[in-house]
Protein backbone atom coordinates (compact mmCIF):
# COMPACT_ATOMS: atom_id res chain seq x y z
CA UNK A 1 0.00 0.00 0.00
CA UNK A 2 1.28 3.41 -0.59
CA UNK A 3 1.64 5.71 1.96
CA UNK A 4 0.60 8.88 0.29
CA UNK A 5 -3.40 9.22 -0.12
CA UNK A 6 -3.76 12.14 -2.24
CA UNK A 7 -2.97 16.03 -2.33
CA UNK A 8 -6.63 16.18 -3.79
CA UNK A 9 -9.26 13.56 -2.07
CA UNK A 10 -12.72 12.58 -3.49
CA UNK A 11 -15.65 13.70 -2.41
CA UNK A 12 -19.60 14.88 -3.88
CA UNK A 13 -22.03 17.44 -4.18
CA UNK A 14 -24.34 20.17 -5.93
CA UNK A 15 -25.16 21.92 -9.24
CA UNK A 16 -27.91 21.42 -12.34
CA UNK A 17 -28.55 19.76 -15.53
CA UNK A 18 -30.26 20.30 -18.78
CA UNK A 19 -32.94 18.66 -20.13
CA UNK A 20 -36.40 19.64 -21.28
CA UNK A 21 -39.92 18.38 -20.53
CA UNK A 22 -43.26 16.80 -21.62
CA UNK A 23 -44.13 18.40 -25.10
CA UNK A 24 -42.58 16.26 -28.47
CA UNK A 25 -39.48 18.63 -28.59
CA UNK A 26 -38.56 17.89 -24.64
CA UNK A 27 -38.51 14.44 -25.59
CA UNK A 28 -36.32 14.33 -28.58
CA UNK A 29 -33.79 13.31 -25.89
CA UNK A 30 -33.75 9.48 -25.33
CA UNK A 31 -34.95 9.01 -21.41
CA UNK A 32 -34.15 5.72 -20.38
CA UNK A 33 -35.29 4.28 -16.94
CA UNK A 34 -34.90 0.57 -14.81
CA UNK A 35 -37.39 0.48 -12.07
CA UNK A 36 -37.52 -2.39 -9.39
CA UNK A 37 -40.09 -3.09 -6.51
CA UNK A 38 -39.26 -5.76 -4.30
CA UNK A 39 -41.48 -6.96 -2.24
CA UNK A 40 -41.74 -11.03 -1.32
CA UNK A 41 -38.59 -12.07 0.35
CA UNK A 42 -37.98 -15.26 1.37
CA UNK A 43 -36.39 -15.79 3.75
CA UNK A 44 -36.83 -12.32 5.55
CA UNK A 45 -40.37 -11.05 6.25
CA UNK A 46 -41.92 -9.14 3.13
CA UNK A 47 -42.75 -5.64 2.16
CA UNK A 48 -46.08 -4.39 1.99
CA UNK A 49 -45.42 -1.60 -0.86
CA UNK A 50 -42.44 -1.66 -3.00
CA UNK A 51 -43.67 -3.31 -5.34
CA UNK A 52 -46.66 -0.84 -5.63
CA UNK A 53 -44.56 1.82 -5.35
CA UNK A 54 -42.19 0.52 -8.44
CA UNK A 55 -45.39 0.34 -10.47
CA UNK A 56 -46.46 4.11 -9.98
CA UNK A 57 -42.86 5.20 -10.59
CA UNK A 58 -42.67 2.95 -13.38
CA UNK A 59 -46.02 4.61 -15.07
CA UNK A 60 -45.03 7.94 -14.06
CA UNK A 61 -42.05 7.85 -16.18
CA UNK A 62 -43.37 6.39 -18.56
CA UNK A 63 -45.88 8.89 -18.89
CA UNK A 64 -42.78 11.84 -18.90
CA UNK A 65 -41.09 9.96 -21.63
CA UNK A 66 -39.05 7.57 -20.30
CA UNK A 67 -38.58 4.63 -21.65
CA UNK A 68 -38.76 1.34 -19.11
CA UNK A 69 -36.45 -1.28 -19.04
CA UNK A 70 -38.12 -4.31 -19.72
CA UNK A 71 -41.72 -2.36 -20.46
CA UNK A 72 -42.53 -1.79 -16.97
CA UNK A 73 -41.42 -2.66 -13.33
CA UNK A 74 -39.18 -5.18 -12.83
CA UNK A 75 -40.77 -6.55 -9.50
CA UNK A 76 -39.31 -9.19 -6.78
CA UNK A 77 -36.43 -10.07 -8.56
CA UNK A 78 -33.90 -12.58 -7.63
CA UNK A 79 -30.27 -12.11 -7.70
CA UNK A 80 -30.32 -13.48 -11.62
CA UNK A 81 -33.46 -11.36 -12.27
CA UNK A 82 -31.43 -8.28 -10.55
CA UNK A 83 -28.46 -9.22 -12.86
CA UNK A 84 -30.39 -9.66 -15.50
CA UNK A 85 -32.57 -6.17 -15.81
CA UNK A 86 -28.97 -4.92 -15.29
CA UNK A 87 -27.87 -6.25 -17.89
CA UNK A 88 -30.52 -4.55 -20.49
CA UNK A 89 -30.50 -1.58 -18.76
CA UNK A 90 -26.63 -1.06 -19.89
CA UNK A 91 -28.02 -1.80 -22.90
CA UNK A 92 -30.49 0.18 -23.21
CA UNK A 93 -28.26 2.97 -22.10
CA UNK A 94 -26.48 3.32 -25.51
CA UNK A 95 -26.96 6.63 -26.81
CA UNK A 96 -29.23 7.67 -23.47
CA UNK A 97 -29.45 11.49 -22.84
CA UNK A 98 -30.96 10.77 -19.48
CA UNK A 99 -30.24 7.77 -17.58
CA UNK A 100 -32.58 6.53 -13.82
CA UNK A 101 -32.50 4.17 -11.79
CA UNK A 102 -35.15 3.42 -9.13
CA UNK A 103 -35.55 0.79 -6.66
CA UNK A 104 -37.88 -0.16 -3.62
CA UNK A 105 -36.94 -2.59 -1.25
CA UNK A 106 -34.79 -4.11 1.41
CA UNK A 107 -31.39 -2.49 1.14
CA UNK A 108 -28.22 -2.90 3.86
CA UNK A 109 -24.98 -1.09 4.61
CA UNK A 110 -22.01 -3.46 5.78
CA UNK A 111 -18.22 -1.84 5.75
CA UNK A 112 -19.60 1.48 5.11
CA UNK A 113 -20.81 0.46 1.36
CA UNK A 114 -24.92 -0.46 0.40
CA UNK A 115 -26.00 -3.26 -1.09
CA UNK A 116 -29.30 -3.73 -2.78
CA UNK A 117 -31.49 -7.11 -1.60
CA UNK A 118 -32.50 -9.65 -3.78
CA UNK A 119 -35.77 -11.44 -3.12
CA UNK A 120 -33.74 -15.07 -2.31
CA UNK A 121 -30.89 -13.30 -0.82
CA UNK A 122 -30.18 -15.37 2.95
CA UNK A 123 -26.41 -14.52 3.76
CA UNK A 124 -24.71 -16.37 6.59
CA UNK A 125 -22.39 -14.04 7.16
CA UNK A 126 -20.87 -10.72 5.71
CA UNK A 127 -18.92 -12.61 3.01
CA UNK A 128 -22.33 -13.87 1.50
CA UNK A 129 -23.68 -9.78 1.02
CA UNK A 130 -21.07 -9.51 -1.84
CA UNK A 131 -22.16 -12.87 -3.85
CA UNK A 132 -25.79 -12.55 -3.14
CA UNK A 133 -26.77 -8.91 -3.22
CA UNK A 134 -26.42 -6.18 -5.73
CA UNK A 135 -23.44 -3.33 -4.21
CA UNK A 136 -25.00 0.25 -5.51
CA UNK A 137 -21.38 1.29 -5.97
CA UNK A 138 -21.56 -1.32 -9.28
CA UNK A 139 -25.02 0.25 -10.57
CA UNK A 140 -23.43 3.90 -10.36
CA UNK A 141 -19.93 2.77 -12.36
CA UNK A 142 -22.29 1.13 -14.92
CA UNK A 143 -24.69 4.39 -15.70
CA UNK A 144 -21.56 6.46 -14.77
CA UNK A 145 -19.53 4.26 -17.82
CA UNK A 146 -22.54 4.73 -20.29
CA UNK A 147 -21.95 8.41 -20.52
CA UNK A 148 -25.53 9.69 -20.39
CA UNK A 149 -25.55 13.65 -19.26
CA UNK A 150 -27.53 13.16 -16.70
CA UNK A 151 -27.66 10.02 -14.03
CA UNK A 152 -30.74 9.83 -11.64
CA UNK A 153 -30.64 7.03 -8.73
CA UNK A 154 -33.51 7.19 -6.68
CA UNK A 155 -34.02 4.85 -3.33
CA UNK A 156 -36.58 3.92 -1.76
CA UNK A 157 -34.63 1.28 0.47
CA UNK A 158 -33.86 2.65 3.49
CA UNK A 159 -35.32 0.61 5.86
CA UNK A 160 -33.92 -1.75 9.12
CA UNK A 161 -31.20 -4.33 8.15
CA UNK A 162 -33.30 -7.69 8.11
CA UNK A 163 -30.12 -9.57 8.34
CA UNK A 164 -28.66 -8.27 11.47
CA UNK A 165 -29.37 -11.48 13.33
CA UNK A 166 -27.45 -13.43 10.91
CA UNK A 167 -24.00 -11.58 11.18
CA UNK A 168 -24.42 -9.00 8.22
CA UNK A 169 -23.36 -5.77 10.78
CA UNK A 170 -24.09 -2.50 9.88
CA UNK A 171 -23.00 0.53 12.04
CA UNK A 172 -27.13 1.84 12.74
CA UNK A 173 -30.09 1.06 10.44
CA UNK A 174 -30.45 2.77 6.88
CA UNK A 175 -28.04 3.33 3.95
CA UNK A 176 -24.32 4.96 3.90
CA UNK A 177 -23.89 8.16 2.46
CA UNK A 178 -22.69 8.23 -0.98
CA UNK A 179 -20.48 9.70 -3.43
CA UNK A 180 -22.25 11.13 -6.65
CA UNK A 181 -19.98 10.75 -10.06
CA UNK A 182 -20.02 13.32 -12.40
CA UNK A 183 -23.48 14.18 -13.75
CA UNK A 184 -25.38 12.27 -11.06
CA UNK A 185 -27.77 12.89 -8.61
CA UNK A 186 -28.74 10.19 -5.80
CA UNK A 187 -31.86 10.81 -4.02
CA UNK A 188 -32.07 8.58 -0.85
CA UNK A 189 -36.39 8.40 1.12
CA UNK A 190 -33.90 9.19 4.40
CA UNK A 191 -31.10 10.46 5.72
CA UNK A 192 -27.74 8.18 5.94
CA UNK A 193 -27.86 6.20 8.96
CA UNK A 194 -31.84 6.48 9.15
CA UNK A 195 -34.36 4.45 8.64
CA UNK A 196 -37.60 5.10 6.30
CA UNK A 197 -41.32 4.83 6.83
CA UNK A 198 -43.38 2.31 4.26
CA UNK A 199 -46.49 4.14 4.66
CA UNK A 200 -50.09 3.09 5.94
CA UNK A 201 -51.80 3.91 2.28
CA UNK A 202 -50.38 1.80 -0.20
CA UNK A 203 -47.17 3.75 -0.88
CA UNK A 204 -45.03 4.58 0.89
CA UNK A 205 -44.93 8.89 1.28
CA UNK A 206 -40.86 8.85 -0.37
CA UNK A 207 -42.32 7.50 -3.68
CA UNK A 208 -45.75 9.11 -3.17
CA UNK A 209 -44.26 12.66 -3.10
CA UNK A 210 -41.63 11.32 -5.30
CA UNK A 211 -44.80 10.57 -8.51
CA UNK A 212 -46.51 13.47 -7.52
CA UNK A 213 -43.64 16.13 -7.80
CA UNK A 214 -42.09 14.42 -11.28
CA UNK A 215 -45.19 15.75 -13.01
CA UNK A 216 -44.92 19.42 -12.09
CA UNK A 217 -44.38 21.65 -15.10
CA UNK A 218 -41.63 23.95 -14.80
CA UNK A 219 -39.47 21.86 -11.50
CA UNK A 220 -35.84 21.95 -11.69
CA UNK A 221 -34.01 18.91 -10.18
CA UNK A 222 -33.21 20.63 -6.60
CA UNK A 223 -36.97 22.42 -6.75
CA UNK A 224 -38.20 18.79 -7.28
CA UNK A 225 -36.39 17.39 -4.46
CA UNK A 226 -36.85 20.07 -2.07
CA UNK A 227 -40.28 19.69 -2.57
CA UNK A 228 -40.49 15.89 -1.95
CA UNK A 229 -38.57 16.34 0.80
CA UNK A 230 -40.89 18.96 2.21
CA UNK A 231 -44.02 16.36 1.50
CA UNK A 232 -42.18 13.67 3.25
CA UNK A 233 -41.51 15.91 6.18
CA UNK A 234 -44.89 17.12 6.62
CA UNK A 235 -46.58 13.26 5.53
CA UNK A 236 -44.12 11.51 8.89
CA UNK A 237 -44.53 14.35 11.41
CA UNK A 238 -40.81 15.17 10.82
CA UNK A 239 -40.04 11.51 11.21
CA UNK A 240 -38.08 11.40 7.88
CA UNK A 241 -36.09 13.18 5.69
CA UNK A 242 -35.08 12.48 2.78
CA UNK A 243 -31.17 13.53 1.35
CA UNK A 244 -29.79 14.53 -1.68
CA UNK A 245 -26.47 13.86 -2.74
CA UNK A 246 -25.44 15.49 -5.85
CA UNK A 247 -21.79 16.29 -7.94
CA UNK A 248 -21.80 18.90 -10.64
CA UNK A 249 -24.04 18.91 -13.66
CA UNK A 250 -24.60 21.63 -16.28
CA UNK A 251 -27.47 23.19 -17.40
CA UNK A 252 -30.96 22.24 -16.35
CA UNK A 253 -33.39 19.57 -16.27
CA UNK A 254 -37.34 19.08 -15.51
CA UNK A 255 -38.98 16.33 -15.59
CA UNK A 256 -42.18 17.46 -16.73
CA UNK A 257 -41.24 20.85 -18.68
CA UNK A 258 -39.85 23.90 -18.80
CA UNK A 259 -41.79 26.72 -16.72
CA UNK A 260 -44.37 28.45 -19.21
CA UNK A 261 -43.50 31.59 -20.77
CA UNK A 262 -45.29 34.61 -19.44
CA UNK A 263 -44.79 38.23 -20.96
CA UNK A 264 -45.63 39.66 -17.44
CA UNK A 265 -42.63 38.31 -15.64
CA UNK A 266 -40.17 40.33 -14.61
CA UNK A 267 -36.89 40.46 -16.87
CA UNK A 268 -34.17 37.44 -16.30
CA UNK A 269 -30.67 38.13 -15.35
CA UNK A 270 -28.19 38.72 -17.90
CA UNK A 271 -27.18 35.37 -19.90
CA UNK A 272 -23.43 36.14 -18.55
CA UNK A 273 -24.74 36.69 -14.85
CA UNK A 274 -23.16 33.59 -12.98
CA UNK A 275 -25.77 31.33 -10.81
CA UNK A 276 -25.93 31.69 -7.64
CA UNK A 277 -27.86 29.92 -4.36
CA UNK A 278 -28.73 31.43 -1.38
CA UNK A 279 -27.31 29.73 1.89
CA UNK A 280 -27.44 30.29 5.50
CA UNK A 281 -24.01 31.86 6.87
CA UNK A 282 -23.15 34.87 8.25
CA UNK A 283 -23.98 37.96 6.37
CA UNK A 284 -20.75 39.73 7.29
CA UNK A 285 -18.24 36.54 6.08
CA UNK A 286 -15.27 38.09 4.22
CA UNK A 287 -15.38 35.19 2.10
CA UNK A 288 -18.48 35.01 0.83
CA UNK A 289 -19.56 31.38 1.95
CA UNK A 290 -23.44 32.36 1.40
CA UNK A 291 -22.27 33.03 -2.61
CA UNK A 292 -22.22 29.77 -5.00
CA UNK A 293 -21.48 30.40 -8.53
CA UNK A 294 -20.78 28.04 -11.45
CA UNK A 295 -16.63 28.75 -10.80
CA UNK A 296 -17.73 27.12 -6.95
CA UNK A 297 -19.43 24.02 -9.16
CA UNK A 298 -17.04 23.42 -11.85
CA UNK A 299 -13.79 24.43 -9.90
CA UNK A 300 -14.14 24.19 -6.15
CA UNK A 301 -11.58 22.11 -4.20
CA UNK A 302 -12.97 19.33 -2.36
CA UNK A 303 -12.89 20.00 1.87
CA UNK A 304 -12.08 23.74 0.66
CA UNK A 305 -13.29 25.62 4.44
CA UNK A 306 -13.32 28.59 1.98
CA UNK A 307 -16.55 27.71 0.27
CA UNK A 308 -20.14 27.19 0.91
CA UNK A 309 -19.37 23.79 3.53
CA UNK A 310 -22.14 21.11 1.64
CA UNK A 311 -20.51 22.12 -2.04
CA UNK A 312 -18.55 18.85 -2.59
CA UNK A 313 -15.82 20.38 -5.11
CA UNK A 314 -14.28 18.81 -8.11
CA UNK A 315 -10.80 16.89 -8.15
CA UNK A 316 -8.78 18.80 -10.81
CA UNK A 317 -8.32 16.00 -13.08
CA UNK A 318 -12.07 16.15 -13.78
CA UNK A 319 -12.26 19.97 -14.26
CA UNK A 320 -14.06 20.80 -17.27
CA UNK A 321 -11.63 23.24 -18.33
CA UNK A 322 -13.67 25.29 -21.10
CA UNK A 323 -16.59 25.79 -18.58
CA UNK A 324 -14.73 26.53 -15.53
CA UNK A 325 -12.60 29.23 -17.45
CA UNK A 326 -15.37 30.76 -18.62
CA UNK A 327 -17.46 30.70 -15.43
CA UNK A 328 -14.42 32.03 -13.20
CA UNK A 329 -13.59 34.26 -14.98
CA UNK A 330 -17.17 35.46 -15.08
CA UNK A 331 -17.01 35.33 -11.08
CA UNK A 332 -13.86 36.93 -10.94
CA UNK A 333 -15.39 39.96 -12.77
CA UNK A 334 -18.37 40.30 -10.94
CA UNK A 335 -17.11 39.59 -7.76
CA UNK A 336 -13.49 40.69 -7.47
CA UNK A 337 -13.19 40.68 -3.56
CA UNK A 338 -13.93 36.92 -3.26
CA UNK A 339 -10.26 35.36 -3.54
CA UNK A 340 -12.33 32.67 -3.61
CA UNK A 341 -12.81 32.98 -7.04
CA UNK A 342 -8.67 33.61 -7.83
CA UNK A 343 -8.11 30.22 -6.36
CA UNK A 344 -10.26 28.43 -7.96
CA UNK A 345 -9.41 29.59 -11.19
CA UNK A 346 -5.55 28.55 -10.27
CA UNK A 347 -6.90 24.87 -10.10
CA UNK A 348 -8.47 25.64 -13.42
CA UNK A 349 -5.32 26.47 -14.66
CA UNK A 350 -3.51 23.42 -12.98
CA UNK A 351 -5.87 21.19 -14.82
CA UNK A 352 -4.67 22.74 -18.38
CA UNK A 353 -0.89 22.39 -17.29
CA UNK A 354 -0.46 26.05 -17.25
CA UNK A 355 1.73 25.53 -14.01
CA UNK A 356 3.17 29.35 -14.37
CA UNK A 357 -0.29 30.86 -14.37
CA UNK A 358 -1.56 28.72 -11.73
CA UNK A 359 0.88 29.41 -9.31
CA UNK A 360 0.42 33.16 -9.99
CA UNK A 361 -3.06 32.96 -9.05
CA UNK A 362 -2.68 30.80 -5.78
CA UNK A 363 0.21 33.74 -4.94
CA UNK A 364 -2.45 36.17 -5.08
CA UNK A 365 -5.06 34.22 -3.58
CA UNK A 366 -2.32 33.49 -0.74
CA UNK A 367 -1.56 37.13 -0.18
CA UNK A 368 -4.75 37.82 0.41
CA UNK A 369 -5.14 35.19 2.86
CA UNK A 370 -6.68 32.11 1.70
CA UNK A 371 -5.55 28.80 3.14
CA UNK A 372 -6.19 26.44 0.63
CA UNK A 373 -3.98 28.52 -1.72
CA UNK A 374 -1.12 28.25 1.01
CA UNK A 375 -1.90 24.35 0.91
CA UNK A 376 -1.58 24.17 -2.99
CA UNK A 377 1.55 26.10 -3.20
CA UNK A 378 2.91 23.48 -1.27
CA UNK A 379 1.48 21.30 -3.76
CA UNK A 380 3.45 23.08 -6.44
CA UNK A 381 6.86 22.97 -4.54
CA UNK A 382 6.68 19.22 -3.67
CA UNK A 383 5.11 18.24 -7.23
CA UNK A 384 7.38 19.99 -9.72
CA UNK A 385 4.82 21.91 -11.11
CA UNK A 386 6.45 24.48 -13.17
CA UNK A 387 9.40 25.05 -10.50
CA UNK A 388 11.89 22.21 -8.96
CA UNK A 389 10.67 20.16 -6.43
CA UNK A 390 11.79 22.00 -3.04
CA UNK A 391 10.19 19.88 -0.19
CA UNK A 392 11.33 22.86 2.30
CA UNK A 393 9.47 25.47 0.60
CA UNK A 394 6.63 22.95 0.65
CA UNK A 395 6.51 22.51 3.92
CA UNK A 396 6.41 26.08 4.80
CA UNK A 397 3.40 26.68 2.69
CA UNK A 398 1.41 23.48 4.04
CA UNK A 399 2.37 24.92 7.57
CA UNK A 400 0.70 28.03 6.44
CA UNK A 401 -2.43 26.29 5.12
CA UNK A 402 -2.49 24.06 8.75
CA UNK A 403 -2.28 27.67 10.44
CA UNK A 404 -5.20 28.61 8.34
CA UNK A 405 -7.11 25.34 9.44
CA UNK A 406 -7.10 23.62 6.15
CA UNK A 407 -7.41 19.90 7.04
CA UNK A 408 -5.97 19.06 3.95
CA UNK A 409 -2.93 20.63 4.57
CA UNK A 410 -3.27 18.83 7.73
CA UNK A 411 -2.48 15.65 5.77
CA UNK A 412 0.44 17.34 3.19
CA UNK A 413 2.29 18.42 6.17
CA UNK A 414 1.75 15.32 8.19
CA UNK A 415 3.14 13.19 5.00
CA UNK A 416 6.52 15.59 5.29
CA UNK A 417 6.68 14.86 9.03
CA UNK A 418 6.37 10.90 8.27
CA UNK A 419 8.80 10.50 5.50
CA UNK A 420 11.25 13.60 6.75
CA UNK A 421 10.81 15.36 3.66
CA UNK A 422 12.19 18.89 4.15
CA UNK A 423 11.55 18.69 7.98
CA UNK A 424 12.90 16.60 10.32
CA UNK A 425 11.19 13.28 10.89
CA UNK A 426 8.56 13.41 13.63
CA UNK A 427 6.20 10.37 13.61
CA UNK A 428 4.43 12.00 16.26
CA UNK A 429 3.76 14.94 14.74
CA UNK A 430 2.66 13.31 11.74
CA UNK A 431 0.24 11.54 13.59
CA UNK A 432 -1.06 14.50 15.33
CA UNK A 433 -1.94 16.17 12.12
CA UNK A 434 -3.37 13.25 10.80
CA UNK A 435 -6.09 12.99 13.40
CA UNK A 436 -6.71 16.73 13.32
CA UNK A 437 -7.53 15.71 9.72
CA UNK A 438 -9.75 12.73 10.42
CA UNK A 439 -11.63 15.09 12.99
CA UNK A 440 -12.21 17.03 9.79
CA UNK A 441 -13.71 14.28 8.16
CA UNK A 442 -10.89 14.18 5.23
CA UNK A 443 -10.23 10.41 4.28
CA UNK A 444 -6.97 11.02 3.44
CA UNK A 445 -5.95 11.69 6.92
CA UNK A 446 -7.95 8.42 7.84
CA UNK A 447 -6.06 6.62 5.34
CA UNK A 448 -3.07 7.94 7.00
CA UNK A 449 -3.62 7.21 10.13
CA UNK A 450 -4.96 3.69 9.84
CA UNK A 451 -1.52 3.25 7.87
CA UNK A 452 0.50 4.33 10.89
CA UNK A 453 -1.33 1.58 13.15
CA UNK A 454 -1.42 -0.80 10.47
CA UNK A 455 3.11 -0.42 10.38
CA UNK A 456 3.06 0.37 14.19
CA UNK A 457 5.33 3.70 12.86
CA UNK A 458 5.46 5.61 16.23
CA UNK A 459 2.87 3.66 18.04
CA UNK A 460 2.16 -0.15 18.99
CA UNK A 461 0.71 -1.63 16.24
CA UNK A 462 -3.32 -2.18 16.00
CA UNK A 463 -4.81 -3.83 13.44
CA UNK A 464 -8.47 -3.05 15.09
CA UNK A 465 -7.49 0.40 14.76
CA UNK A 466 -6.68 0.26 11.75
CA UNK A 467 -9.19 -1.19 10.25
CA UNK A 468 -11.81 1.28 11.88
CA UNK A 469 -9.82 3.88 10.31
CA UNK A 470 -10.04 2.24 6.65
CA UNK A 471 -13.92 1.63 7.18
CA UNK A 472 -14.43 5.29 8.29
CA UNK A 473 -12.74 6.17 4.97
CA UNK A 474 -14.60 3.59 2.35
CA UNK A 475 -17.43 4.77 3.89
CA UNK A 476 -17.13 8.12 2.70
CA UNK A 477 -15.72 6.20 -1.14
CA UNK A 478 -12.44 6.58 -0.55
CA UNK A 479 -10.38 4.35 -2.92
CA UNK A 480 -7.16 3.91 -0.61
CA UNK A 481 -9.25 2.86 1.95
CA UNK A 482 -10.74 0.17 0.13
CA UNK A 483 -7.48 -0.91 -1.52
CA UNK A 484 -6.34 -1.18 2.65
CA UNK A 485 -9.15 -3.27 3.45
CA UNK A 486 -8.37 -5.46 1.16
CA UNK A 487 -5.14 -6.13 1.92
CA UNK A 488 -6.36 -6.54 5.88
CA UNK A 489 -8.57 -9.07 4.65
CA UNK A 490 -6.11 -10.66 2.87
CA UNK A 491 -3.19 -11.22 5.46
CA UNK A 492 -4.94 -12.21 8.17
CA UNK A 493 -4.36 -8.57 10.02
CA UNK A 494 -6.41 -8.49 12.85
CA UNK A 495 -8.82 -10.50 11.47
CA UNK A 496 -9.93 -13.72 10.26
CA UNK A 497 -8.23 -14.77 6.65
CA UNK A 498 -11.04 -14.09 4.27
CA UNK A 499 -10.15 -13.71 0.15
CA UNK A 500 -13.38 -13.38 -0.59
CA UNK A 501 -14.32 -10.32 0.92
CA UNK A 502 -10.42 -9.04 0.52
CA UNK A 503 -11.40 -9.55 -3.47
CA UNK A 504 -14.29 -7.89 -2.96
CA UNK A 505 -12.38 -4.87 -1.76
CA UNK A 506 -9.69 -4.92 -4.28
CA UNK A 507 -12.52 -4.76 -7.38
CA UNK A 508 -14.38 -1.99 -5.77
CA UNK A 509 -11.11 -0.13 -5.38
CA UNK A 510 -10.07 -0.71 -8.39
CA UNK A 511 -13.20 0.06 -10.44
CA UNK A 512 -12.76 3.55 -8.40
CA UNK A 513 -9.08 3.61 -10.38
CA UNK A 514 -6.79 2.88 -7.48
CA UNK A 515 -3.75 1.05 -9.19
CA UNK A 516 -2.63 -0.46 -6.17
CA UNK A 517 -5.85 -2.35 -5.53
CA UNK A 518 -5.67 -3.29 -9.65
CA UNK A 519 -1.95 -4.87 -9.18
CA UNK A 520 -2.94 -6.60 -5.92
CA UNK A 521 -5.93 -8.45 -7.91
CA UNK A 522 -3.34 -9.91 -10.79
CA UNK A 523 -1.71 -10.95 -7.78
CA UNK A 524 -4.86 -12.96 -6.35
CA UNK A 525 -5.47 -16.39 -7.34
CA UNK A 526 -8.27 -17.11 -9.27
Amino acid sequence: MDGRIGIVSRWILAALLMCAGRCSAAHAEKRVALVIGNSAYRTVPALPNPTADARLIADTLSSLGFAIVGGGAQLDLDKAGFDEALRKFGTALTGADVALFYYAGHGVETHGLNYLVPVDAHPADEGDVFAQMTGLASILGQMEKAGARINLVLLDACRDNPFRDRGVRSTTGGLAQMQAPIGTLISFATQPRSVSLDGDDGHSPYTRALAETMQRPGFGLFKSFNEVGLAVEKATGGQQLPWVSSSPIAGNFYFAGKPPTVDAWPALAPPDTPVQEARITPPDDPLRRDLVTDCDRLAGMPYDTGHAPDLAGVEVDRINVAAASTACNDAIAHYPEVVRFTFEAGRVATARKDYVEARRLYEQAAAAGYGMAMNNLGSVYEGNEGVPTNYVEAGRWYARGVAAGEPIAMVDLGWLYETGHGVVKDLAEARRLYELATKAGVPAGMGNLGLIYLYGKGVPRDYGEARHLFEQGAALGNAAAMNNLGVIYNEGDGVRRNVRAARQWFEKAAALGNPEAKQNLRGMPR
